[in-house]
């Protein structure tokens, strides 16, 4: 792959450090038997090769955004190990060491948006959004030094439809060599970003690598409830952290002054909200969706939080108008 390796000094321990020297570029892995099929898209070029995972630690000069298409890796960010399946992935500013394995069969993209490029696009962009306002707060020269990431994942198992949309559309545009791709590169980018602050369909995360083993221990705690939908047990908390519930309980509600159950309740209640509202799903899905044993108990929780029966909040808040309840296209 056409990346310039720059070795830092090896007194840092900070591995090397990856430049792929234009503003944006795309490119593939997947996992093939034993090796890694290699696609880099850039500049109006296509450039596909068979070679062995490359995992060692580095930094890239670019902000990178990688997503898992299909099967899983196992991340490393620093010295924090993580696994990402398909539908999650996270958004490192340039100060933050990594690398990725591969398992079997899994399909990964990444994207390395140059700082000129972003200073660029986000010049005229008021959102206030995670995402936006994550790559703001990097790009100011206050701000160089800090080690912070986003980790997203989609809500639904068809979430991310229209996010795979604008990804084969930039793929498309940054292959191509007429005029203007420079143009359409650069709003689908900003489209890209903008899904992924869309909340009806990701959940966006945000971390700091020097935050203390409290903070970073309370923002586990809360991903691990996000993304089951509020439908985690305390003892199930306990296997996957490996520390006692009780203090689990105690650093949760000194970040978000809210109890576990209680977190886990409101988590549950703002999906269902969602769903009722920017689905289709009848309401015996959605209760299955979000763990209940039947839809009657989910009604009963329903209208106890919200004072309306799910029928009749859909009814009362669905987006009408809008397209809330059908599939969103790039035109």
């Amino acid at each position: 792959m056409r990346k310039d390796f720059k070795n830092l000094d090896a007194a840092t321990n900070q591995g090397p450090e990856i430049s792929t020297k234009v503003p944006l570029t795309m490119f593939y892995k997947r996992q093939t038997n034993q090796k890694v099929l290699y696609t880099m898209l850039q500049n109006g070029k296509f450039h596909s090769f068979e070679a062995s995972d490359y995992q060692k630690m580095h930094r890239d000069q670019d902000f990178e955004l990688m997503y898992v298409l299909d099967g899983q890796l196992t991340n490393y960010l620093e010295d924090q190990v993580f696994t990402f399946q398909a539908g999650e992935g996270c958004l490192l500013n340039p100060q933050i060491r990594h690398t990725e394995k591969l398992q079997t069969n899994c399909l990964v993209v990444f994207l390395n948006l140059s700082e000129s490029l972003l200073r660029q696009l986000l010049t005229d962009i008021e959102s206030q959004g995670a995402v936006f306002s994550f790559l703001k707060h990097n790009l100011d020269d206050k701000n160089g030094w800090q080690r912070n990431y986003l980790k997203f994942h989609r809500l639904t198992s068809d979430s991310d439809k229209a996010l795979k949309i604008i990804l084969d559309s930039l793929q498309q545009e940054i292959t191509t060599v007429k005029i203007g791709a420079k143009f359409f590169q650069s709003g689908l980018v900003l489209r890209l970003l903008s899904e992924l602050e869309d909340s009806h369909h990701f959940r966006v995360i945000p971390n700091l690598l020097d935050n203390s083993k409290k903070d970073f221990l309370a923002n586990q705690v809360i991903e691990l409830i996000d993304k089951s939908d509020g439908n985690i047990s305390r003892k199930n908390l306990e296997e996957q952290l490996h520390y006692n519930d009780e203090y689990l309980n105690r650093l949760l509600k000194d970040k978000t002054k809210h109890t576990l159950t209680a977190y886990s309740q409101e988590i549950r209640i703002h999906r269902a909200q969602e769903l009722l509202t920017t689905t289709n799903m009848t309401i015996q899905n959605i209760a299955k969706q979000l763990g209940f044993d039947n839809e009657t108990y989910f009604y009963h929780f329903f209208k106890k939080h919200v004072q309306l029966s799910p029928s009749v909040y859909r009814n009362e808040f669905t987006e009408r108008g809008t397209g809330a309840l059908s599939s969103r296209r790039i035109t």
